[in-house]
């Protein structure tokens, strides 16, 4: 196993496992974690493995970015667009390369996942999610959007309106409910079931996957993924300079993220 700050890469059961782990942040999507994880996953292209998985450490998959970073830099108020756009770059980087890889690519969703860490979840080529999941996207409550605009390619339009409109939270089987996950298993268990799919993926010549992942990828290009996700990050780099988005940050900086986090779940916003 290798050991990184905040990643740990493994291999196993012919399966690259690739195990978020600063459980003190709820594995956060920090400068520095994004920057590890993309190359874990760029690692596992040259192994000798059929397939990824992504998981996490303690109580959550992801809680999404990292906001006492603000896109990787300690400032003052709402990040700004350059800061923002750094972001965005270094968020687009680790997605594409999970789209793009040759590889299967199974997120193990042990906990929350929240914003970012949803939009990672959900990159990911399918989901298994433990019965303490849980989903959404509550940055909008102050005024944040997605960097990947991936919700409505992995469920109906009507329910990402649903969970982007209200930074409402959902439960596993709820998330499987509307196709957010392809199953969701008790919480002991979801190691075990994961290892039933590379299992069902090795009976597969990896060709074949490859194709097939590609193939389906097209699917998606065509019905207009690519240019989604970019243009949500250029459009998120902005969100923050709203009235909310600005008050957000002035709470964070006087008051600390729990305050500030508090202020954006409790408070009715223009």
């Amino acid at each position: 196993m290798t050991q990184g700050s905040y990643v740990t890469y493994e291999v196993e059961n012919d399966a690259a496992v690739i195990r978020l782990t600063n459980e003190e942040r709820m594995n956060a999507l920090s400068e520095a974690l994004i920057d590890e994880l993309t190359a874990a996953v760029e690692r596992a292209d040259g192994d000798d493995v059929r397939a990824v998985v992504v998981t996490g450490s303690g109580d959550a998959f992801s809680s999404g970015y990292d906001l006492r970073e603000s896109g990787g830099r300690a400032e003052t108020g709402p990040p700004t667009v350059e800061a923002g756009l750094d972001r965005q770059n270094r968020a687009l980087e680790l997605f594409t390369t999970i789209y793009e890889l040759d590889l299967p690519v199974i997120a193990a969703v042990n906990g929350y996942a929240l914003a970012g860490g949803s939009d990672l979840a959900l990159t990911c080529d399918y989901a298994v999610a433990s019965e303490r999941a849980r989903f959404g996207y509550p940055g909008v409550r102050m005024g944040g959007l997605t960097l990947s605009l991936v919700y409505p390619f992995r469920m109906h339009v009507n329910h990402a309106r649903e969970l982007m409109y209200t930074g409402k939270l959902i439960n596993a089987d709820d998330a499987e409910r509307i196709g957010m996950v392809n199953r969701t298993v008790g919480h002991d268990e979801l190691m075990d079931s994961v290892w039933d799919e590379v299992d069902a993926i090795k009976k597969v010549p990896s060709a074949t996957v490859q194709l097939t992942k590609h193939m389906l990828n097209g699917v998606m290009d065509m019905q207009g993924y690519r240019p989604a996700v970019k243009n949500s990050g250029y459009i998120a780099t902005l969100s923050h300079h709203t009235e909310p988005g600005k008050k957000f940050f002035e709470i964070r900086d006087e008051e600390g993220v729990g305050a500030a986090i508090e202020w954006m779940n409790s408070v009715d916003k223009p």
